[in-house]
């Protein structure tokens, strides 16, 4: 059983009606991994209304978080707001929009949707500027003491006498990470602007002193973790492993939210970080690929399948380079295994190689296997002059009669996917360019004489990958030549390089006539 029919069987055990929840906090441009959370939260929502329970997917933006690091990808001015809540800085590029959320969350809501996950979308700030989290807020102060014995049994923090679990966004300077709550009376409280370290760089505060009110600032995050499940009605949220560490967010929480808040910790989903090239994704770092750009290169399907293909704690690492044609040729076996088009030995797996499909999907699952493999797109999207040369091409190696709109759509967003990735992040080796004048290289006799040979040979054959490539090595071999040697003959004289794509399957992209003409010229 796919891991993720095993969570909702958890919480259909739990109930019948669930809340999932995700988040980010939005320190800068979010990332593939930040994805997560909101995906697995919609697909886990999706199989609990399939068992008919009901279920919504949340995605809270921790948009009252102060920022922490100045990311690669803002302006270095933006060091003067370390400390400021995030939802009160403005857009780092001016007027581009109304702020410095907008400027990230907004993108990445849009991928959402372009990705089919369907969340209803929350931001902190607003929860706490409505009232929402007031009655925690009070709950959770006059349990002070209570939530200072839980942090140091739990995880060995010491919070002092006197701790009070909240911030306070201070009047004077709007910072939230400078100001010390001195107190808490009649929903009013007393703070000081200090001063705090940020990322281990301390910074000054204003030295204003005064009363705020309760919807002037945040509850520590450990607290507002577990208040916010109160808030909500979370009955189950995925996270990264770091929360889940021992001692940890998750265990501190889950004393929090039944000791001071009375209500049952949510079904934990824990997943592993996503590396990219062997280096975890960091929004404060800037090192960052986003979720839009990652569908840029691959089509949402293939993206969302990134999530479902391993368990949520398997490692996960990629890079947009080589390896994410393994991730594609993953996605097209299953499809191709889902629709029985292709066998799998293994029938303890086959069960979730069927459902990591059906839960890649954006919408619905198609009704039948249409599929023009990655692979081969490569080298037809740099053959053919446009859409209708690509369909023309397409025509004469795989087949491909008259198709659907819809059909037609799916194959134009994954080709431009193809051009996308060609464009952006594809290796050399995967490059190339049909000359249509004879290229100016030098091809030794022996290479010159199989070309010249073959030019008349070829005309005989089925125009299609196997024949061609089955009938150029068997040349060869007759001719005593090497394969390899063969091949860069055939590259150069049609690329005017010694490298280039399978050679059967790209020369039967191509027409034949010229391909005959310009071994002849060689």
């Amino acid at each position: 059983m796919h891991w993720i029919d095993v969570v909702a069987d958890e919480l259909m055990k739990r109930g019948k009606e669930h809340v999932i929840a995700s988040g980010t906090s939005i320190s800068g441009q979010p990332h593939v991994g930040s994805a997560e959370d909101p995906i697995l939260a919609d697909a886990i929502a999706r199989v609990v209304r399939e068992r008919g329970g009901t279920a919504q997917a949340i995605w809270i933006r921790d948009d009252l978080d102060q920022l922490r690091k100045v990311p690669a990808q803002i302006p270095p001015e933006f060091e003067k707001y370390l400390g400021t809540p995030v939802a009160h800085m403005p857009c780092p590029e001016g007027d581009h929009c109304k702020s410095f959320v907008d400027h990230f969350a907004g993108p990445f809501i849009e991928s959402l949707k372009r990705a089919g996950v369907d969340v209803a979308v929350y931001s902190g700030a607003q929860m706490y500027s409505s009232g929402m989290y007031d009655e925690v807020t009070r709950q959770a102060i006059a349990s002070a003491k209570k939530v200072t014995q839980i942090f140091e049994e739990v995880s060995g923090a010491e919070k002092g006498e006197g701790w009070i679990p909240f911030q306070v966004v201070c009047s004077n300077c709007g910072k939230i990470g400078t100001t010390k709550v001195l107190g808490f009376e009649n929903d009013k409280f007393t703070y000081e602007c200090s001063g705090g370290t940020v990322d281990r760089k301390q910074i000054p505060g204003c030295g204003h002193r005064g009363d705020a009110g309760i919807r002037s600032g945040k509850l520590q995050w450990r607290v507002e973790w577990a208040a916010r499940w109160k808030v909500l009605g979370i009955t189950c949220e995925p996270f990264g492993k770091d929360h889940a560490a021992a001692g940890g967010s998750y265990d501190t929480c889950k004393r929090i939210i039944t000791e001071v808040f009375g209500y049952p910790p949510p079904h934990p989903v824990v997943y592993e970080w996503v590396v990219f090239s062997g280096k975890r994704l960091k929004k404060s770092a800037g090192h960052v690929i986003t979720f839009d750009e990652f569908m840029n290169c691959v089509t949402p399907e293939v993206a969302r399948f990134f999530f479902f293909r391993t368990k949520a704690w398997k490692h996960r690492d990629f890079d947009l380079s080589k390896n994410i044609l393994m991730l594609i040729e993953d996605y097209e076996r299953s499809e191709r295994i889902y629709f029985g088009k292709e066998e799998y030995s293994l029938d303890k797996e086959l069960p979730d190689i069927r459902r990591s499909y059906e839960l890649a999907q954006v919408s619905k699952v198609p009704t039948e296997c249409f599929q023009v493999p990655y692979s081969h797109l490569i080298s037809i999207v740099q053959t053919a002059r446009d859409w209708s040369g690509l369909l023309s091409i397409l025509g004469r190696t795989e087949n491909l009669g008259k198709i659907s709109p819809e059909q037609e759509a799916k194959l134009r967003e994954k080709a431009d996917a193809v051009r996308y990735w060609l464009e952006n992040y594809a290796p050399d080796e995967y490059k190339f360019a049909v000359l249509l004048e004879k290229p100016a290289v030098e091809l030794d006799q022996a290479q010159m004489d199989f070309l010249h040979g073959i030019s008349s040979s070829l005309g005989s054959i089925k125009w299609d990958a196997s024949e061609i490539h089955t009938h150029i090595y068997d040349s060869a071999k007759n001719a005593g030549i090497e394969p390899k040697k063969v091949f860069e003959a055939i590259y150069l004289a049609i690329l005017g390089q010694k490298r280039g794509p399978r050679v059967g399957y790209f020369l039967a992209t191509l027409d034949r006539e010229f391909v005959l003409k310009r071994f002849g010229e060689a």
